[in-house]
C-alpha cells in the first residue's frame, strides 16, 4: 500500500495500537521545557503531525492549539477528541499557515518523514518562520545513527474480545532511509484483513542535525528520553531537541 494510505484504512485503530505511549509524560516534558526555555509571552501551540490529537488532549488546558497532519482521517478523530483545538490538513515540508506560534512540537518520530538533510533543513526553516521570537521548537529523533541497530524485529499486538491486531516490522537501513514496512494482521468482529504499511523515514546523524539547527537559527538544547536531564550519547537515549528561536536572525 502506498505511503500514507494505511491510516486512511486503519485510523480508527491508531489509538488502540499506540495505547502504550506515555502521552502524559511527554506532555509534562513539553510544559516543563516551555516554562524553562520560552521567552515569548503567548500560549499559541502548533502540533505538527498531530495524529489523532492525543498530546493536544492533554495540552489544551495550557495552550491554544492548532494541530496539523497530512492525513485527513486522523484529523477527523482529533476533531472529535479535542473540540477546542483547530485541526487542519497540512504537510510539514510545505507548511504555510499564516500565523506565528510560541511553541511548535513535532514528536513521536514525526520529524523522520523528512528523508534527507535537505528536506529536514527545509522543514526546520518552515518551523522557524512560523515561530515568534523567543518561541521554542520541540522534536525527537527516535531513529539516529548513534542508536541504530540493523535487523531488529519488532512485534506489537492488541487483543480484545472482538478485535485482534498484530503488527510486525524489521529495521532495514538503505542509503540513510529506514524502509519501515509494517505488516498488519487484523481480525475485527470475525473479519480478517491483511495489509502492509509502508513508511520511508530518514535516519540522521545527531552532529549533522545540530549543525542544521544552528544554521537555521536555533539555540539548541538536547534532553534524553523526555526527561529533564541532558541527553547522554553513551546511554543510547532518544535525543529530544528543544530549539529556541534566535531573535538576532531578524525574522
Amino acid at each position: 500500500m502506498p505511503n500514507g494510505q494505511l491510516y486512511d484504512k486503519y485510523a480508527a485503530y491508531y489509538d488502540k495500537i499506540y495505547a502504550h505511549v506515555d502521552y502524559k509524560g511527554e506532555s509534562e516534558f513539553i510544559n516543563w521545557a516551555v516554562n524553562k526555555h520560552k521567552t515569548s509571552s503567548g500560549v499559541e501551540l502548533l502540533d505538527v503531525a498531530c495524529g489523532t490529537g492525543s498530546h493536544a488532549l492533554i495540552l489544551k488546558n495550557n495552550f491554544n492549539i492548532t494541530g496539523v497532519d497530512i492525513n485527513e482521517n486522523m484529523l477527523k478523530i482529533a476533531r472529535e477528541k479535542v473540540a477546542k483545538a483547530n485541526f487542519i490538513q497540512r504537510d510539514m515540508k510545505q507548511l504555510e499557515i499564516g500565523s506565528k506560534f510560541d511553541v511548535i512540537i513535532c514528536i513521536f518520530s514525526a520529524i523522520h518523514y523528512n528523508t534527507n538533510y535537505t528536506e529536514l533543513e527545509c522543514t526546520l526553516n518552515n518551523f522557524y518562520n512560523h515561530m515568534k521570537n523567543g518561541g521554542i521548537l520541540i522534536f525527537d529523533l527516535s531513529f539516529n545513527t548513534d542508536n541504530w541497530i540493523e535487523g531488529i524485529v519488532s512485534l506489537d499486538t492488541l487483543v480484545e474480545e472482538e478485535l485482534k491486531i498484530a503488527r510486525i516490522c524489521q529495521s532495514r537501513l538503505e542509503n540513510g532511509i529506514f524502509n519501515a514496512n509494517f505488516v498488519f494482521l487484523v481480525k475485527d468482529n470475525g473479519e480478517f484483513d491483511f495489509d502492509i504499511d509502508e513508511h520511508k523515514l530518514g535516519v540522521f546523524e545527531i552532529a549533522k542535525v545540530n549543525k542544521i539547527m544552528e544554521k537555521v537559527g536555533f539555540k539548541t538544547y538536547i534532553y534524553g528520553d523526555f526527561t529533564f536531564e541532558m541527553w547522554k550519547s553513551e546511554e543510547c537515549q532518544r535525543p529530544v531537541y528543544v530549539g529556541i528561536k534566535n531573535t538576532k536572525r531578524g525574522r
